[in-house]
């Protein structure tokens, strides 16, 4: 009977835990094929999920990171590598968009 009651009381301590979350940032995969590759580190990508999804924008800032294979790169070198690929449909890009202040955060490319 104690166990029950310890558990009721956990689950109402942390009801209202959950309800504090709130998104900050979404994630996208894009395919490198509908990814229009930035040309400089400050201005407005748009990036779609597919063909026929809707698209999302975002401010790229001095703060945005370009990232190869899990190291932060220059935008010359992102853009060196991303054109390099010669099967863009097989490869994805990882746009994180921080939604309160509509920046990009960080762009990834694995090869």
């Amino acid at each position: 009977m104690k166990i029950r009651h310890l558990l009721i009381s956990v689950m109402l301590i942390s009801l209202p835990a959950a309800a504090d979350f709130t998104t900050i940032s979404r994630a996208y995969e894009v395919p490198l094929n509908l990814f229009q590759v930035p040309v400089t580190s400050n201005g407005v990508i748009q990036v779609k999920q597919c063909a026929d999804c809707e698209v999302h924008s975002g401010r790229l800032t001095s703060s945005t990171i370009f990232r190869i294979n899990g190291q932060v790169v220059e935008l010359t070198e992102f853009r060196r590598q991303a054109f390099s690929v010669r099967d863009r449909e097989a490869e994805t890009v990882i746009v994180l968009h921080h939604l309160e202040t509509d920046t990009i955060k960080s762009i990834s490319l694995t090869l």
